[in-house]
């Protein structure tokens, strides 16, 4: 029998479980605004099951921001050089971005009806700014939490509690501020929509440094059957009050892009406690070195698809709806 008390660590497998549940999620949320006649609006035959999968599928973006947080504190928490790890997350990130920027550009410029509104900027703000289309906010936003990472490795280790409450305290008011309000209280264009609003590190850094404290929660957890019989009870609870605040806004008259949107209260609880649970389940009970299953070729590969993926959609919905 496992003792109760033993570390709990996320398998290498195990994170890319949970990176293809993240980036299948990132499918259904725009599969589902791709359809042309949308299923959101007040009148769909299928809004509350539009908004019912659209809301579930919402912890995509949390879930990578967590796992990087995760990841990075597992691999730099004992030592860290800066030049080296910047290098690093430059070289990796930054070769696919800056192409996949830069073939959107060139997609779009060739078939304009196929592009974000946000083409009225220049090649070189839509890199800075994750617009060369709607998605790649992903990328500058993470690439500001690398940029601090260093410091708040500092200051997780000496209070990783209170690191993660001020993280959680900073999220919230920002998104009072910036994010939460249908209207924001600044007529900045970067803070106009809700793609603009994500581009800002502030919107996800609770994520973030809830990855890096997980393994602290799951050992909490672990010693107690009923503490993750509560932690799961929380989140269908918190699941079924996002869904049905969504489609009463929705009904109330709200666009749905704002009813739908990450940056909702009720969506952070969801989020929140849906990365706990779902991380704990797989931690510790996949162990599997077997890395040949579709979920794991998804996981290893989902920072590509992800760039990738709405060229794919386009395609799809121009040939099966003309």
């Amino acid at each position: 029998m496992k003792n109760k008390s033993a570390e709990i660590l996320l398998s290498l497998n195990g994170s890319n479980v949970l990176k293809a549940i993240a980036i299948l999620a990132v499918f259904v949320i725009h599969i589902l605004s791709s359809i042309r006649i949308s299923p959101f609006v007040i009148g769909s035959t299928f809004q509350l099951i539009a908004v019912t999968l659209d809301q579930l599928s919402r912890i995509s973006v949390p879930l990578f921001v967590a796992l990087s947080g995760y990841g990075l504190h597992w691999k730099y928490s004992k030592k860290i050089s800066i030049g080296s790890f910047y290098f690093k997350r430059a070289s990796k990130v930054l070769p696919l971005y800056f192409f996949w920027s830069t073939l959107f550009a060139l997609l779009f410029y060739l078939v304009p009806a196929w592009g974000p509104a946000t083409q009225q900027l220049g090649f070189v703000w839509q890199l800075f700014l994750g617009r060369a289309d709607y998605h790649l906010y992903f990328v500058p936003m993470i690439f500001q939490i690398y940029i601090i990472f260093p410091l708040l490795l500092v200051f997780f280790k000496k209070w990783p509690l209170q690191t993660l409450l001020s993280a959680i305290a900073a999220q919230l008011i920002w998104w009072w501020f910036f994010s939460y309000q249908d209207n924001t209280i600044t007529t900045w264009k970067y803070f106009a929509g809700d793609g603009e609003q994500y581009i800002w590190m502030t919107n996800w850094i609770a994520y973030f440094v809830l990855g890096m404290y997980l393994p602290k929660i799951w050992f909490w957890i672990n010693k107690n059957k009923l503490r993750y019989i509560s932690i799961f009870g929380v989140w269908i609870a918190s699941a079924f009050y996002t869904i049905l605040s969504a489609v009463k806004s929705i009904q109330a008259g709200v666009d749905p892009l704002l009813a739908l949107k990450f940056t909702r209260y009720p969506m952070f609880i969801y989020s929140f406690f849906a990365i706990i649970f779902l991380s704990f389940i797989v931690a510790k009970f996949h162990h599997s070195k077997k890395s040949n299953s579709l979920l794991i070729y998804l996981g290893k590969n989902s920072y590509p698809i992800y760039l990738g993926h709405t060229f794919l959609l386009r395609i799809v919905v121009f040939f099966l709806f003309p």
